[in-house]
């Protein structure tokens, strides 16, 4: 059964939700994307993390971390990582009164919609590549 498929038969509650602020949700989405980004990318260059730790210049215990959606990056780490994978890294801070990237969706509100409206939402997060 598929991630997508366990969600959508998933039986409602509030507990998890409840206990996190959207900081952390946010936090949680954002170290997901950084995390599947660079797992990615080792995978694009065929290498094992124990080859692309050489070739980072770290050790294979420090990829694993990066790759475990769970390693919090300083700004200087994802530089370094960013440099010498060819990528850009770009931090945009907003005004608080912008529209909110990561809403959080009580378990309530999604049982007032359709079976059909939460497979929507299931895929409309699944497209925006976000991995938790």
């Amino acid at each position: 059964m598929s991630i997508t498929e366990k969600i959508a038969n998933a039986k409602e509650t509030t507990w998890v939700t409840e206990a996190l602020s959207e900081a952390e949700v946010k936090s949680t989405v954002e170290l997901a994307k950084i995390s599947a980004r660079i797992e990615k990318c080792r995978q694009n260059m065929n290498m094992t993390q124990k080859e692309f730790a050489e070739y980072m210049n770290v050790s294979q215990g420090m990829v694993s971390k990066w790759e475990s959606r769970e390693y919090n990056f300083t700004i200087r780490s994802l530089n370094e990582i960013c440099e010498k994978l060819h990528l850009s890294l770009n931090l945009d801070m907003q005004p608080v009164n912008m529209v909110k990237e990561y809403p959080i969706l009580k378990w309530d509100e999604i049982k007032q919609r359709t079976k059909s409206q939460k497979n929507d939402w299931i895929k409309k997060y699944n497209m925006k590549g976000a991995i938790a």
